[in-house]
């Protein structure tokens, strides 16, 4: 059987998910709001990295998170949202879930964060133990750091930012352009996928090509497991120099 493998990422209408085989000899983007079904076919040979907390903070803050802001650096570090504690994920409002989040953690959250809440709600109700084994929490800008040998100088949302990112990818194979990127958001309803969305799909692409071939990394604690059991943990890919796949759009 062909290996598939998925980079997901959310968007406004819903994820996005970039595929490719084990080969990664193409890709292709499409949008999935059944993240149950899409989750269902996650098994050795189907190994998902999305971008999404897995694995939620009871009276401890996730190790993984310092790591990647550490690994990240000013500026891009403020791209890691820390999730909520799981006793304020169900907060109705911003200052229930930041006081929730204090008395749990000691720590408040970010808008961000709880922006993000129902999504990370979505992920967590169809989570367990068996599933994280091939469904593992990737973070594009963290990836694109390890490609890159250092963080992005720009922020993804720029002209900038894309170009740089755009070029990242294309330096370790994925033939991505800024006329691609287009084409493929506009086969899209453009408040569906921004652009940024379709180029951290691909981040997290790479990311489980790596994990599927063994190369994955790993940051935080592998003793630090929520109250479902989950690792609190935050996979990444090897350098670019240790040797990724080239392939072509």
């Amino acid at each position: 059987m062909i290996s598939r493998l998925y980079g997901t990422d959310g968007c406004h209408g819903g994820w996005i998910v970039a595929e490719a085989d084990d080969k990664l000899e193409s890709f292709a983007f499409r949008i999935t709001e059944d993240l149950g079904l899409f989750f269902g076919k996650a098994e050795p040979d189907r190994v998902i990295a999305i971008d999404i907390s897995i694995g939620l903070p009871v009276n401890e803050s996730r190790a993984c998170d310092a790591s990647a802001r550490q690994l990240l650096g000013w500026p891009r570090r403020n791209s890691v949202f820390s999730p909520p504690a799981r006793r304020a994920l169900d907060a109705g409002t911003f200052q229930e879930a930041l006081r929730l989040n204090r008395e749990m953690l000691n720590t408040g959250i970010s808008k961000q964060a709880f922006c993000i809440m129902p999504k990370i709600r979505e992920v967590d109700a169809l989570m367990d133990r068996q599933r994280q084994q091939y469904v593992r929490e990737a973070h594009p800008e963290v990836t694109f750091a390890q490609l890159n040998g250092g963080p992005m100088m720009h922020n993804k949302k720029t002209a900038a930012g894309r170009l740089e990112r755009i070029g990242v990818l294309n330096t370790v194979g994925i033939a991505i352009s800024q006329e691609r990127l287009m084409e493929e958001r506009a086969r899209f309803r453009a408040t569906h996928v921004a652009l940024d969305d379709l180029l951290d799909a691909l981040a997290c692409l790479l990311t489980a090509f790596h994990i599927h071939a063994g190369r994955g990394l790993s940051l935080g604690r592998s003793d630090q497991k929520d109250a479902k059991q989950l690792v609190m943990e935050i996979v990444t890919c090897a350098r670019a120099a240790e040797g990724t796949t080239r392939f072509r759009a």
